[in-house]
């Protein structure tokens, strides 16, 4: 038996433009996340705290803005941002499509 599982994100569980990996890789300890965002979309404002689970996100394709307790940081293709589990964050897409992959874990 393979030590490893693969998995296409489209296959995964989509929900409004979020493709959840987690299950589809059998992860135990992290989570995996494509976000594929429309222009001019924006995310909910939110942290982890909770779950203490510290978030990156990476941006393949496109810009975005990303508020991270209040301060914005701009993305460009290939940019990655971490932000903690207690910190407040909201990601704002620009006037272009753009896909992140989103990677959390306690």
């Amino acid at each position: 038996m393979a030590s490893y599982t693969t998995a296409n994100y489209r296959d995964g569980d989509e929900q409004h433009g979020l493709y959840f990996l987690r299950d589809e890789l059998n992860c135990e300890n992290v989570g995996v996340t494509v976000l594929e965002c429309d222009p001019g979309w924006e995310g909910m404002e939110h942290d982890h705290a909770d779950e203490g689970q510290e978030e990156v996100y990476l941006l393949v394709e496109g810009e975005a803005t990303v508020t991270v307790d209040g301060e914005e940081v701009e993305l460009g293709e290939g940019d990655a941002v971490r932000i903690p589990p207690g910190t407040d964050r909201q990601i704002h897409n620009g006037d272009a499509e753009s896909r992140f992959v989103l990677v959390g874990a306690p």
